[in-house]
């Protein structure tokens, strides 16, 4: 992600410039989007975690170029996870499917002043990029 453009309660839209990209990094694009998202509706007090993709066919190309947008809505929430719609644009290249994340208490494995204090300071620096 270089830019958040806009984030409300429901959806979050990132930008980031790709140049001779693989088309993987699309695929990642949406689960950084979807991910940061989740952290926000959180109070970035838990670490977030990808669960699972569905629906999401990479693009037919090598590698790509250009300002890629994401779009992630939320379309469920609980206590520890959460499921989103996220579409890819990048030029001709569109995709979109189901991700599903989950979210765990920070501990020993995942240190909550480190995490916490990182993912809100990113986010602050994302908005104003």
């Amino acid at each position: 992600m270089d830019s958040i453009t806009q984030h409300d309660s429901h959806a979050l839209t990132s930008e980031k410039k790709f140049t001779k990209a693989p088309a993987y990094l699309a695929l990642e694009a949406m689960a950084q989007t979807g991910g940061m998202h989740f952290r926000k509706c959180m109070g970035f007090a838990r670490h977030a975690f990808l669960l699972s993709v569905q629906q999401v066919p990479l693009p037919n190309v090598s590698t790509f170029s250009g300002c890629g947008t994401t779009k992630a809505v939320q379309t469920a929430l609980t206590d520890s996870t959460a499921a989103y719609d996220i579409l890819f644009t990048c030029g001709e290249i569109e995709l979109s499917g189901s991700f599903l994340f989950g979210s765990t208490k920070f501990g020993d494995q995942f240190s909550q002043g480190t995490l916490a204090t990182h993912y809100s300071e990113l986010f602050q620096w994302l908005q104003n990029a």
